[in-house]
């Protein structure tokens, strides 16, 4: 693990390893009602939150191309060139979190469920 000057709790150090063995370069920051720990597993970016006690409360990792459910990627397909995608796992509930680029160039910031759902949409 990669030292960023702040050391979490223990309870959130062990929740960590045990949520995301092997992870590497791991940043830690502490905020008002939780900590962010900001890594890479596997060549891959992820964010996990935990509370102060260590429960991890939310997680996010960059999708490559292609890694988005075909609901999703069809859904954001007609709107325009997916630019983004990001996993979303809060309280087990998958979302996905797709910035795309319609045909004048407008750049929206979509987050759906892994059905298709839309649950939030704005430009950016």
């Amino acid at each position: 693990m990669l030292d960023s000057g702040y050391t979490p709790p223990k309870s959130c150090e062990k929740s960590f390893s045990e949520n995301f063995d092997g992870a590497t370069n791991v940043e830690w920051d502490e905020y008002d009602d939780h900590l962010e720990a900001i890594f890479y597993k596997e060549g891959v970016e992820h964010i996990a939150l935990f509370s102060k006690d260590g429960i991890l409360q939310e997680y996010r990792k960059t999708l490559p191309e292609g890694y988005l459910p075909y609901n999703v990627r069809h859904q954001m397909d007609a709107r325009g060139e997916i630019m983004n995608r990001v996993l979303i796992n809060k309280g087990n509930q998958v979302m996905y979190e797709v910035i795309y680029r319609d045909a004048a160039l407008r750049r929206f910031l979509v987050v759906v469920t892994d059905l298709g759902k839309v649950l939030q949409e704005r430009e950016l």
